[in-house]
């Protein structure tokens, strides 16, 4: 029996004791359905007993239904969760549960859902398309309905959004726009619901968005990487093809990248790291719809995971982009014909099929490498544009490790950054040198890894200026005071005051006589201070 003809059995209408309806739930077997955290809340909340009837079931019983423990995640303050799993109080008859489907989700996608308006008592369908991602951090997907549909609005919240195409369950409905007549609402996709409530794994199928080798204890990550992606991500005009060389597994470009596809991955999203402080925000959840690692694969295994989890059947130009990342490629079981039969056909049918590749290999000399830099689409945008970028950056990485040699030894416990301005500056004339001689795959080859040297370069620099700009100022402020301090003793007729005149100089030498050490500097000037109030009577 095909899923079409299993649908009435999935769904259920919840009502209270006064049979009001609440909204909808689904069926996952014959005990457990779910819902939305607020179909449910009126009633108690964590609490609540809600009456479940079979709408789809002739002569099957109600039932009362309970939220299982750990099976509440109630709407935060930014409107986050709103998922509640309940379990009936006895096993409903003739139920099939609905299986949760991992899917990746397009734009102008069709799908459908069965809810309880008001005047609907037995429910009606109503279809809409995928708009996009939306709502409180990007956790939802806006649904547009179609011309000639229902508006889907009170009643429908918590019903199952099925995948018109497949009859898949890929998203709950969880919300609806109050204005515009009814033609917004939104669903929270199945993969949201996974990370949010991992216990629903228990009910889903479909292939996981992302490998489970990239979740893993990452460590020290370079954060210049992790902008350098989300900055590709954002920008569709930035190539279909990105060639990323990391390093071996271990190197902290290879931990970035497995942290930015965990940040990037609705289900995974959730239980990933966060960032170091300064470091930026991760790509959003949804930003990348496939990444596998290729390490040890078939080139066979890979076409296969490629095709289980994305549809690349169809023959229409798309009209989004599906973004997958391939990892580990120079480790494949057979790397050059994972190049040459599986990505270098996906890089030329990119544009059509809406695709953006990053292909990631672990070493620069791996053969692979020049065969993808040569595949089209590779991201070449404006390299001219991007080496004068990195010169600008080289020039203030000077400026700062001019400025840190002329400042950094006035005060102590100055964390010096090494000079890298000199050699940075001439591996990126060596780039421009090789872009002169027209060799642009060249460039390619090497341009994004000098730009995360420089970047973060660049960054440790102007960790360090602050610091010492802080630390100036805060020499600014001692030296203010201890110029207010010694008025005050002067305004107090106390001149030539041994005690004050001691207690002063520590201070002005802490001070004045490099390099200062702040704390000391202070203490001293905490003592002169001291001595000034007391030696006149108490009184500033």
């Amino acid at each position: 029996m095909g899923l079409g003809a299993e649908r009435h059995r999935w769904r259920v209408r919840l009502h209270d004791d006064a049979g009001r309806v609440l909204g909808a739930g689904t069926m996952l077997d014959e005990w457990h359905l779910l819902t939305c955290a607020h179909v449910v809340d009126p009633c108690g909340g964590p609490e609540a007993r809600v009456m479940a009837d079979f709408v789809g079931l002739r002569g099957a019983a109600d039932g009362r239904a309970t939220v299982v423990a750990g099976g509440w995640v109630p709407e935060t303050e930014d409107e986050r969760g709103d998922i509640a799993l309940l379990r009936l109080e006895e096993p409903a008859a003739d139920v099939r549960g609905a299986p949760l489907h991992r899917m990746s989700l397009r734009a102008h996608q069709l799908v459908r859902a069965y809810g309880f308006p008001a005047g609907a008592d037995a429910g009606l369908w109503s279809f809409a398309r995928i708009a996009g991602e939306g709502g409180p951090g990007c956790e939802w997907m806006q649904l547009n309905k179609t011309a000639d549909a229902e508006p889907i609005e009170s009643g429908f919240s918590g019903t199952a959004v099925l995948d018109e195409a497949t009859g898949a369950v890929v998203g709950m409905i969880v919300g609806r726009y109050k204005g515009g007549g009814g033609r917004v609402s939104w669903m929270i996709p199945v993969e949201t619901m996974l990370g949010h409530l991992p216990r629903l794994r228990e009910w889903s199928t479909g292939e996981p968005a992302v490998d489970e080798s990239f979740v893993r204890p990452s460590g020290a990550a370079d954060m210049s990487f992790m902008r350098q992606l989300r900055k590709w991500l954002s920008d569709p005009d930035s190539g279909a093809v990105w060639v990323v060389v990391t390093g071996g597994e271990e190197s902290a470009t290879a931990k970035a990248l497995r942290l930015a596809v965990v940040h990037a991955d609705r289900e995974r999203s959730f239980s990933a790291p966060r960032l170091p402080d300064g470091a930026g925000d991760p790509p959003p959840a949804g930003a990348i719809d496939l990444a596998l690692d290729a390490s040890g694969k078939t080139a066979d295994q890979v076409s296969s995971r490629i095709e289980t989890r994305l549809d690349l059947s169809s023959t229409r130009p798309a009209r989004n982009r599906t973004v997958i990342v391939v990892d580990g490629i120079d480790d494949a079981a057979e790397p050059e014909r994972l190049v040459r039969e599986v990505l270098a056909p996906l890089a030329g049918r990119a544009d059509r099929l809406g695709l953006r590749l990053v292909l990631v290999f672990r070493r620069e000399s791996s053969p692979g490498v020049t065969v993808a830099l040569s595949l089209p689409g590779v991201s070449r945008t404006d390299l001219g544009g991007r080496l004068d970028a990195l010169t600008g950056d080289v020039d203030e990485l000077a400026e700062i490790e001019e400025y840190q040699a002329t400042v950094a030894g006035r005060l102590t416990g100055v964390t010096m950054v090494p000079p890298r301005a000199n050699r940075l500056r001439a591996e990126v004339n060596l780039l421009r040198a090789t872009e002169a001689k027209g060799d642009l795959r060249g460039v390619a080859r090497h341009l994004a890894g000098r730009e995360r040297s420089v970047d973060k370069a660049v960054e440790d620099g102007r960790r360090l200026r602050a610091d010492l700009d802080r630390r100036l100022a805060r020499r600014a402020e001692l030296r203010a005071r201890l110029d207010g301090y010694a008025e005050m003793a002067l305004n107090h007729g106390r001149v030539e005051d041994p005690e004050l005149d001691l207690a002063y100089g520590r201070a002005w030498e802490a001070l004045f006589v490099a390099p200062c050490d702040l704390e000391a500097a202070e203490r001293a000037l905490n003592a002169y201070a001291a001595a000034v109030h007391r030696r006149s009577g108490g009184h500033p």
